[in-house]
Formats: structure tokens, C-alpha cells, sequence
């Protein structure tokens, strides 16, 4: 399974490894790695290289070490890319716009896949959600809803990149839903606009209607993406929408 480093950096060498090694499928999700002195002595480094290397596949989300029990690779690897991911967003946490038309391309396939997909159990989710929404008249509460709405179509999907990629960025998410929706209510007193294309776009995946899933999806992506340059201009002129 691992054999000696040759010419490249140590640490890019036993990563190569290890990675090589999932890649193949000779490690599987849950597998036990070897002990570090077996692993050092294979492949010809230090314990401590090998340490450096697995602290880095680690914090990854790739390797979970268990005290006193070793190291083992991550139960579920279609999520390994949440954390690194959940870093660069936060990063970029001041450019809404870039971050919201990343959201809207992911979504719109979200919605196409989700639509091709959608077995009777997942429209029942579907309906439930909504009418959850529909029920009750707390803003908080209906924009916790509107997120369980977008994540359960996201796993309907069925798609750990897409889903790994929403997840990461999943503050920014609640932070561009909650604030628009808060907008709207103070524009227009009401978020019938936002909860009527829910409908719609429900229905379309409902149906396994992929290309009109694909149009309401965009629909709803458009309206939230105003509404983002609205209050984005709003804040720079001072203006908060309160009379």
C-alpha cells in the first residue's frame, strides 16, 4: 500500500499517498490507516513528517484520528470538501454578489437534477416543508424553512459536490435568504413573491419537470440576486428600508 519517497517533497509524498490510496479504493471510507512508525519506516520518513501529513488530512475532514485507537479515513468522504470550502466563503463573505451568483448556478442544476429525480417519499418532504411555510407567520421561523427547503432539494439531488459546496457555504446562505426575505417583507409587507415561486418550483420537481425546475429555479435566483444589488445600494446611500 505505501512504499518509499522518492525525489518529491516528503510531506507532498505521503499525502500522494495516502490520497493515491483512497483514489484506488485500496482504502475505503472507515478504513484503518497503519500506525505511524509502520508508515514512517515504509516510506522512509520521519514520524514526525508523517504526523505533519496526517494533521493536514485531518483538519481536510479526510482523516479522523481516534485517541489512543489510531488513525482512520473519514466514514463520510462526500463531505470531505465542506471544511476547506466553509474557510475560502468565509473569506469572501464581503462579495454577496460574486457569492449569491455562485449559489444561483449551483441551484439551477440543483433543481434539474432534484426534478429527475424526486421519488413520491421526496415530494411528500417537499409538501410538508411547505406548508410549514404556508402555516405559520413567524419570519424567523419561515426563513429556517426556506433554507430546509433549498437543502432538501440539494439531497434530492443526490449530488455530494453540489451539496458539499452549499453546505460550505452555509452561513452566507442563511445570511442572503434571511436578509432578503427581511427586505422584501419591508418593501413590499409581504414575501408572497419568494413563497409563490417556492410553489412553483415544488411543483415542477414534483413532476420530474427538469426544464421547467430549471426556469423556476432561475426565476427565484433572479429575484433574490435584485433584491441582494437593491440592499447593497441601499447601504451605501445610508438607507436602511425602516419608516
Amino acid at each position: 500500500m505505501f512504499k518509499e519517497i522518492g525525489d518529491e517533497r516528503t510531506f507532498n509524498g505521503i499525502l500522494n499517498q495516502i490520497t493515491d490510496n483512497i483514489q484506488s479504493g485500496r482504502l475505503k471510507a472507515g478504513d484503518a490507516l497503519p500506525a505511524e512508525r509502520t508508515m514512517a519506516e515504509t516510506m522512509g520518513v520521519s514520524r514526525p513528517a508523517v504526523r505533519e501529513a496526517l494533521r493536514a488530512l485531518e483538519l481536510l475532514g479526510i482523516i479522523k484520528p481516534v485517541p489512543g485507537g489510531g488513525n482512520y479515513i473519514a466514514d463520510d468522504l462526500d463531505s470531505w470538501l465542506i471544511g476547506p470550502l466553509s474557510i475560502l466563503f468565509k473569506l469572501n463573505n464581503s462579495c454577496f454578489r460574486q457569492n449569491q451568483q455562485l449559489r444561483a448556478a449551483l441551484e439551477r442544476e440543483m433543481a434539474i437534477l432534484a426534478a429527475r429525480k424526486c421519488t413520491p417519499l421526496d415530494a411528500a418532504e417537499l409538501l410538508r416543508i411547505l406548508t410549514q411555510i404556508d402555516s405559520t407567520e413567524d419570519e424567523i421561523r419561515r426563513g429556517e424553512l426556506d433554507k430546509e427547503l433549498h437543502t432538501k432539494i440539494a439531497k434530492i439531488a443526490d449530488n455530494p459536490m453540489i451539496y458539499s459546496v452549499l453546505a460550505a457555504a452555509d452561513q452566507l446562505t442563511d445570511n442572503i435568504i434571511s436578509g432578503t426575505r427581511e427586505y422584501i417583507m419591508r418593501k413590499n409587507k409581504s414575501a408572497a413573491e419568494i413563497d409563490e415561486q417556492h410553489h412553483r418550483l415544488v411543483e415542477a420537481i414534483i413532476n420530474n419537470d427538469d426544464k421547467l425546475a430549471e426556469l423556476c429555479m432561475s426565476e427565484h435566483m433572479d429575484t433574490i440576486e435584485k433584491c441582494i444589488d437593491e440592499m447593497q445600494q441601499n447601504k451605501s446611500q445610508g438607507y436602511t428600508g425602516e419608516k
